[in-house]
């Protein structure tokens, strides 16, 4: 089973279909393997319209290269990944950030909004992951 994704300029991205019980909605993932977890970023939270309520506190925050931001589970999320054998469906606890968007200079707001959601290695070490930017091959292998 093979999933494939795609670059954008020289990032590799794979899509993948969110699902809960409230909304639902394609997000592009960058294959992020420096991330530990898979990530929801503001402006996918803020698109498939999160509902607060749906959001749990988490514990331990997420420190990233802007140093650390308010992390919350979502719990119970199904991430469909198309693969060339039908639909893959992985059932995953997913973190959300949510940075204070009111306390920050229009600027940085801009900066936050374009930052991608991320496939963190929770999700690719499921599978084998290829990137050839080369050949313009982003995979996931089971």
């Amino acid at each position: 089973m093979i999933i494939r994704g795609r670059y954008i300029g020289d990032t590799p991205y794979l899509a993948g279909y969110l699902s809960i019980a409230h909304f639902q909605g394609m997000i592009w993932f960058l294959v992020d393997t420096g991330a530990s977890r898979t990530t929801l970023l503001d402006r996918d939270a803020r698109l498939l319209s999160i509902a607060p309520d749906l959001l749990i506190p988490s514990q331990l925050p997420i420190v990233g290269i802007g140093g650390s931001v308010r992390s919350f589970l979502l719990k119970g999320a199904e991430i469909i990944l198309t693969s060339d054998e039908g639909d893959f469906v992985l059932q995953q606890d997913l973190w959300v950030v949510q940075h204070d968007l009111e306390q920050l200079p229009p600027e940085e707001v801009a900066r936050i909004l374009r930052l991608p959601s991320v496939l963190g290695r929770d999700l690719i070490n499921r599978f084998v992951l290829t990137c050839d930017y080369q050949t313009g091959v982003v995979q996931l292998r089971r």
